[in-house]
């Protein structure tokens, strides 16, 4: 023995993008699944959309107020096993590209989840959170399409998100 401490493992972490939406909720869902029974599950919350200012219509004070009472809608009508993760909550006044991939590095993440919709071109044009990602995230990007499956599953055996290392060929 050479006396050497052994360090315990590492705790898988995930960065999930939170807006309250349905897909959110699965995405949340998925994550929570995927990370019990100890992982660490931060929650991200962005007070602007892609590409544009904060609204000048209210106060920083108060967007912060607002992502913090979605995140304590999560957790008062979400999955009961959110309770059984490390836990950790943040409202940024960054896009949300810039918000998830900072949190992703502050917190040592091994992916960042987000929930998958169907885009009109229009919406395309001016910008989609997770193809932003998929082209500046450092970490791969999981985005959880609408037919996932969480309930009750574990994860080896409920069909799996959309997984992408960031990495596009051309």
């Amino acid at each position: 023995m050479t006396g050497a401490a052994t360090q315990p493992p590492r705790r898988r972490c995930l960065v999930l993008g939170y807006d309250a939406t349905e897909s959110a909720r699965r995405a949340a869902a998925w994550a929570v699944a995927d990370l019990l029974p100890d992982g660490k599950l931060v929650l991200v919350r962005s007070d602007r959309p892609l590409h544009t200012p904060p609204s000048p219509l209210s106060t920083e004070g108060e967007r912060r107020q607002i992502g913090h009472a979605m995140f304590d809608e999560l957790l008062l009508d979400g999955d009961p096993a959110l309770a059984e993760l490390d836990l950790v909550t943040e409202v940024s006044e960054a896009d949300p590209v810039s918000a998830l991939i900072e949190a992703a590095e502050r917190h040592g993440a091994d992916a960042i989840v987000v929930g998958s919709e169907p885009h009109s071109r229009l919406r395309r044009v001016l910008g989609v959170v997770s193809d932003e990602l998929l082209a500046r995230s450092p970490v791969p990007v999981i985005a959880v399409p609408r037919e996932v499956g969480v309930a009750g599953a574990g994860a080896g055996d409920r069909p799996g998100p959309e997984r992408s290392q960031g990495a596009r060929s051309g």
